[in-house]
């Protein structure tokens, strides 16, 4: 297959991440130097596909990261690429995407990191925008009748290199935890830094449709427990939602709380829709909209 041609941006996720936030990383990284703070620590509790953390490692403006994720075949494969690439590598270079291989993958049960890690990234390469929910199905769909076919973002050598570009920063990987958001947390606060050391960004899964892009979601029992543990963080962060009308509401109604509410607005490259993300925060300053 053709690779597919991509310009120079320095360290970019191997993952196609369902509501990735590649798009928030320059807001971030202003919010951050706004405040003039430079984290020892940077935590991404719902790591995903790790765009913001990886971009602002890149950019100098944190020591070091951590990422937390629920899903098993993500943390699995995040372990792998830091840890273990050599051997996710010479797996991807023998791989020819195919309908029958996706079944196969598909119905797989891994139970190693290493086959959870291969699992988690063929899915995430030749599914429907990325995703690893069972909803999802193949690109070009069941039949491969599509201009786009199953192998159409299995660009083998570019996936190679970047993780090849992210292994060799693997001494300032903190560490990489499995679970829920508040276990990821409560290791970073057990990390040894003061708490203005250590920057979290949350990015929980969506309020709207999130059944259909994970495969971990939260009920709004989950999403208001998050809600009401952000008024005990001391630590500054930053809090990324779809703006969704309860989790506005949710968030507007702190009273004196010190969070800070903003919906951004962004038009996507490709298909030039305008889309709205709610920002919450407990930082001094945000930057202007």
């Amino acid at each position: 297959m053709t690779e597919g041609k991509e310009k120079k941006q320095g360290l970019l996720s191997p993952l196609r991440y369902p509501g990735g936030k590649r798009k928030l990383a320059a807001y971030i990284a202003e919010a951050i130097q706004k405040n003039d703070l430079h984290p020892r620590l940077f935590v991404e509790p719902f790591a995903g596909g790790a765009s913001i953390s990886l971009y602002l490692l890149e950019q100098g403006l944190v020591d070091q990261i951590a990422l937390g994720e629920k899903d098993e075949l993500v943390v699995a494969f995040w372990k792998t690429v830091f840890y273990d690439h050599e051997w996710l590598v010479e797996q991807i270079e023998m791989i020819n995407p195919t309908l029958d291989l996706w079944i196969k993958f598909r119905q797989s049960e891994p139970q190693t990191d290493r086959e959870k890690a291969l699992k988690c990234l063929f899915l995430n390469r030749t599914s429907f925008s990325g995703i690893l929910n069972h909803t999802a199905g193949p690109l070009g769909g069941r039949k491969q009748t599509s201009q786009y076919p199953i192998n159409c973002r299995f660009y083998s050598q570019t996936i190679i290199n970047r993780i090849k570009n992210l292994a060799a920063l693997a001494d300032r990987v903190r560490f990489i935890q499995g679970g829920d958001w508040e276990e990821t947390t409560s290791r970073a606060k057990k990390e040894g830094f003061k708490e203005r050391e250590v920057f979290f960004y949350f990015d929980p899964p969506f309020y709207l449709k999130a059944e259909r892009l994970y495969r971990y979601w939260f009920n709004n029992d989950s999403h208001q427990y998050l809600h009401d543990q952000m008024s005990k963080m001391n630590s500054y962060y930053i809090l990324s939602y779809d703006a969704a009308q309860p989790i506005i509401e949710m968030y507007c109604s702190n009273g004196s709380e010190a969070n800070r509410v903003e919906i951004l607005y962004s038009v996507t490259s490709s298909d030039k829709r305008k889309t709205e993300e709610l920002i919450i925060s407990n930082l001094p300053f945000l930057p202007t909209k």
